[in-house]
């Protein structure tokens, strides 16, 4: 009866795999635990992963940048007042007396250039209001008042583009790149939230697997001193048992630091990990790693990689970075033809000075004649009383060889560069996409092979057992069949694991780079430093 039972409770040990506790109904959630589903890690991941959180301020950052080279085509407006006052000496015979002059001056103007066509222009207006006692001045004091319109007009060079519109180009490009890097971002950071609770799961259940060992170990070691009790056994063979169960107690305490480790990285990812708190929480995991094997489908993956990788569409936009500098650059070769024009008006007033010419020259002050007001100056000044027109062309070429020409011989070879970086970056597209499907049909069929293995492992030590109760076999055989039976869990929950990983790899690896997930249930092979039998 002892020996039945002893032989009914191996085998009801052996017969729970560790995959078959992690596809059971979740536990109840015990108080301070956080039960996450898969999806639910990723939205957490989503909403407070910090690493994601400072890259969103990428494309904030590039808005301020462009809006910085946008600056560039915003008007200008100056404004200034000035006081000017001078006492000159007595230095000519027209100055018999020393000259103090006080003047105020008052400027007011505007600036920009146009976002179109390379045009600048300036519009400005001054004031002045003169005091002086010189023995010229036909007005004191004296109302003077300017307006002046220029315009600068290119004709070849910078009329299709010029330095300020290439940057501002560049900078929108740029703008267009952050979005995309974020995107990767997101999706890198979704791929290793994956991973991590996949990895989370298998290293839980490569626990669960080691401690099934253990048991099994343990119980060979009480069959065992049962024996040696009754001298049906030699004591060696207890001493082997009991090697076998502390090197089973080793793999379990390296399997149970794995769990911690893998919670760790999750938690990482998922939590705000300057909260304290958070390190301390239990994870529960609801969702059972995926076995269900799929086939799939390569050429609409490549496709979809080749639309949507977030590299191959940077790559796109170093070519229209390129392209916008190799324009530029052949822009700046022609020669800088200019239509320059400006309008000037003066107007004059003030309180005119009434002089007696008959002494001769300049005169003899006799009074103050008729006062203009300054309002009557603002009419002369827009009814266009006194204009000044202006119109010209203005040539500069360099002569011989210049470093325009430099410059656009490099930008022509850099574009012909991105042309080619992306043909290469389409390559390793294909190439990454085709890898990752073909690791799935490989880890497709390392399930099944691994879970055969197992089964019949299952079976040999149970038979094991079975011819060893009845003393047809020996105790190294039976530890021999546990180990091979630990190992042939290992290799199955790693199998799963891989296949997990790789369908996580392969969603991910369609839309950014760099995506690769790898099993990591971390143990020490079995019938390491253990010795032979």
């Amino acid at each position: 009866m002892r020996k039945t039972f002893l032989i009914t409770l191996v085998a009801g040990a052996i017969a729970v795999p560790a995959l078959a506790q992690q596809n059971a109904a979740p536990p109840a959630a015990t108080p301070g635990a956080v039960q996450l589903t898969v999806d639910e890690a990723v939205k957490q991941a989503l909403d407070h992963n910090v690493d994601l959180g400072a890259s969103r301020l990428d494309p904030q950052i590039s808005d301020t940048t462009v809006a910085a080279a946008a600056g560039a085509f915003k008007p200008t407006v100056n404004t200034a007042v000035n006081q000017n006052d001078q006492l000159q000496p007595p230095s000519s015979v027209l100055f018999p007396i020393a000259t103090r002059t006080n003047v105020t001056t008052t400027t007011a103007g505007m600036s920009q250039t146009l976002p179109w066509y390379g045009t600048t222009y300036g519009v400005s207006w001054t004031a002045a209001h003169t005091n002086s006692n010189s023995i010229l001045n036909s007005f004191n004091p004296l109302l003077q008042s300017g307006l002046n319109l220029t315009v600068s007009q290119p004709l070849v060079r910078n009329l299709a583009i010029d330095p300020a519109r290439q940057q501002l180009a560049t900078s929108r490009i740029n703008r267009d790149i952050a979005d995309t890097s974020l995107r990767e971002k997101v999706v890198t950071t979704v791929a290793n939230t994956k991973a991590a609770y996949w990895n989370l799961a298998s290293a839980r259940a490569a626990v669960a697997a080691r401690q099934s060992s253990l048991d099994l170990a343990q119980e060979l070691v009480r069959v065992n001193k049962a024996k040696v009790d009754v001298g049906q056994s030699p004591p060696l063979d207890l001493v082997s048992a009991e090697a076998e169960v502390a090197a089973d107690q080793e793999q379990l305490i390296i399997a149970q630091t794995a769990v911690k480790q893998a919670e760790d990285q999750l938690r990482l990812l998922i939590f705000d990990p300057t909260d304290r708190a958070v390190w301390n929480l239990s994870l529960e995991l609801l969702d059972s790693p995926p076995v269900a094997t799929v086939a799939p489908d390569v050429d609409a993956a490549v496709t979809t990689a080749l639309r949507d990788r977030t590299d191959l569409q940077r790559a796109r936009k170093d070519i229209e970075t390129a392209q916008t500098t190799l324009k530029f650059t052949q822009n700046q070769k022609l020669p800088d033809v200019r239509l320059n024009a400006s309008y000037s008006a003066n107007a004059l007033g003030g309180t005119q000075v009434l002089r007696d010419f008959s002494t001769g020259f300049p005169g003899t002050l006799i009074g103050a004649g008729t006062s203009t007001p300054f309002g009557n100056v603002l009419n002369q000044l827009f009814s266009v009383n006194y204009p000044t027109w202006t119109a010209g062309v203005s040539v500069s070429y360099p002569i011989g060889e210049s470093a325009e020409e430099a410059n656009y011989a490099k930008a022509r070879l850099q574009r012909t560069q991105s042309d080619e970086r992306l043909k290469s970056a389409e390559g390793r597209v294909i190439q990454q996409v085709r890898n990752a499907a073909w690791n799935i049909e490989m880890n497709a069929k390392r399930i099944e092979t691994t879970r055969a293995a197992r089964e019949l492992a299952d079976q040999r030590l149970d038979a094991e057992r079975k011819r060893f109760e009845v003393g047809m076999s020996t105790s190294f055989l039976v530890i021999q069949a546990q180990r091979d039976l630990a190992q042939a869990r290992t290799n199955e929950l790693s199998a799963v694991l891989a296949y997990d990983l790789s369908l996580v790899e392969f969603e991910a690896i369609q839309e950014a780079p760099g995506v690769s997930s790898q099993a990591t249930i971390t143990t020490a092979p079995v019938g390491t430093n253990r010795g032979s039998q």
